[in-house]
């Protein structure tokens, strides 16, 4: 994986008693994105990022702990804030 644009992440939301994991990929503002975008402010803000929700390490492969069962559909998004 590379050493920036992505990172994982466990959360446990307040209704939910398992802990998920996610894989986060993002890209990064530089000086021609905010000549693009009057949303960006900065070089390093964030032009978009995806999630996916994973059940397996990406670095070892190992199952994650309470990952859901393969019945259940996984959680994707993506937000792009270059625009509204």
């Amino acid at each position: 994986m590379p050493k920036s644009g992505c990172y994982i992440e466990g959360y446990q939301s307040s209704s939910d008693t398992k802990r998920s994991w996610q894989l986060c990929v993002y890209r990064e503002a530089t000086e021609d994105d905010l000549e693009e975008s009057n949303y960006l402010e900065d070089v390093g803000d964030q032009v978009w990022q995806a999630t996916l929700e994973i059940n397996h390490c990406p670095y070892c492969g190992e199952e994650l702990s309470e990952a859901k069962t393969p019945s259940e559909q996984p959680d994707f998004s993506y937000h792009d804030f270059r625009s509204w």
